[in-house]
């Protein structure tokens, strides 16, 4: 900002030096003494001064609108700014995740049962993965973990026995119809297998259950094909589509004398061969400020774009709900395994594949001034759009 108030400056000094010579005609004498002032106007000292003074101003008519600057010499900056990027989780949902029930599969009919909201009406082994799939610990009385495993285990209403045998112990609720649960061995959750593992003795009946949790893909990748319903993707993404937070579970018994012995046994020997069992869900509510916050940065003609990861059916329901994407506007889902593959194109709401070039799709423009089409895409595919040099 400095050079262009130089720059105007300069220009107002010329202009001044030029009616000089044409008011004094030819007068050297005052020519020289009115190009000195302004010379002087242009070079003085109390300009930074000045500056400060505007952005203090600037930051006191702010604060009357509730809007806090600790940096006053950002502000010339914010007028600059032309797009803003939003996390989900925390930013424009609520910091925490909210227990919204579970759905199981019936092993019989290999399909889900119907979705329950309240746990104690899902099988005693959902209900069992859900209390001991964890790493959740107890310190003074407070449960330490990560956000989602806290919710999680508060779901289940089970408690922490301060004395385990094993690694930990889970005592269940009243109303639940099994025992203590030891939890024997545990894989603590690895984002690039997007999943963990417990190995479980239920006390009651001396059988060793493996539980493993983790994304819907993933898991399903895990389990059995003869167990997975034929649903399963469908139910998944609607799920998702609704603002929803989905972790599957996969169970196991093994047959193993002793349960010390299951330490020599690997992480993929112990998920090796499971069924699926259910899917875990969870629901991120919008905080309430959010849809004000976003309509005032589109009404300043900011964009906004939303980087999260969640599922991207989950950030595009969010994104309609707070008014990121205008009501009735379309979406296009573009994903990829990896950046060396092509992108498959999708619209979220008929689930058919987009024919022909994307960008023909984003020329019509709503009446803020935005594209009535959005893309969402996977980090594979966005890494692809900038190699191409799709996005710049």
């Amino acid at each position: 900002q400095m050079r262009i108030v130089i720059f105007i400056l300069v220009l107002y000094a010329g202009f001044v030096m030029g009616m000089a010579g044409y008011l004094y005609q030819g007068n050297s004498t005052a020519i020289v003494f009115f190009g000195v002032f302004s010379l002087s106007q242009l070079c003085s000292p109390i300009l930074p001064a000045a500056m400060v003074i505007g952005q203090s101003v600037a930051a006191v008519r702010l604060r009357k609108k509730q809007v806090y600057c600790v940096d006053p010499q950002r502000i010339m900056i914010a007028g600059k700014v032309q797009m803003f990027c939003f996390d989900k989780t925390g930013t424009l949902t609520r910091e925490g995740l909210e227990f919204y029930g579970g759905q199981c599969v019936d092993s019989s009919a290999g399909a889900f049962e119907p979705f329950e909201s309240r746990l104690p009406e899902t099988s005693t082994l959902f209900q069992q993965a859900v209390a001991s799939c964890h790493a959740v610990t107890e310190l003074n009385g407070q449960l330490i973990g990560n956000p989602v495993d806290i919710e999680q285990f508060r779901a289940s209403k089970a408690t922490m026995d301060p004395a385990p045998e094993y690694l930990d112990a889970v005592i269940p609720s009243e109303e639940c119809t099994f025992g203590k649960l030891h939890v024997v061995r545990r894989f603590e959750f690895v984002h690039a297998r997007a999943s963990m593992s417990v190995t479980v003795l239920d006390e009651a009946t001396g059988t060793l259950h493996v539980f493993v949790k983790g994304s819907f893909e993933r898991i399903k990748g895990l389990s059995r094909a003869q167990s997975v319903p034929g649903s399963y993707d469908e139910s998944c993404a609607r799920l998702a589509r609704e603002g929803c937070y989905v972790l599957a579970f996969a169970h196991k018994t093994i047959d193993v004398a002793d349960p010390a012995h299951i330490k020599d046994l690997t992480q993929d020997e112990l998920e090796s061969g499971c069924d699926l069992l259910g899917l875990l869900v969870f629901k991120n509510m919008l905080k309430d400020d959010t849809e004000r916050a976003i309509a005032e940065l589109k009404h300043g003609s900011t964009r906004t774009v939303m980087i999260t990861g969640d599922t991207a059916l989950t950030g595009i329901y969010i994104a309609r709900q707070c008014g990121m994407i205008p009501t009735g506007g379309r979406v296009l889902l573009g994903e990829c395994k990896t950046h060396e593959d092509e992108i498959q194109w999708m619209d979220v709401d008929t689930m058919e594949p987009v024919k022909g070039a994307v960008g023909a799709h984003l020329a019509e423009l709503g009446s803020d001034g935005f594209p009535t089409t959005e893309l969402a895409v996977n980090g594979a595919a966005f890494e692809r759009l900038c190699l191409t040099g799709e996005i710049d």
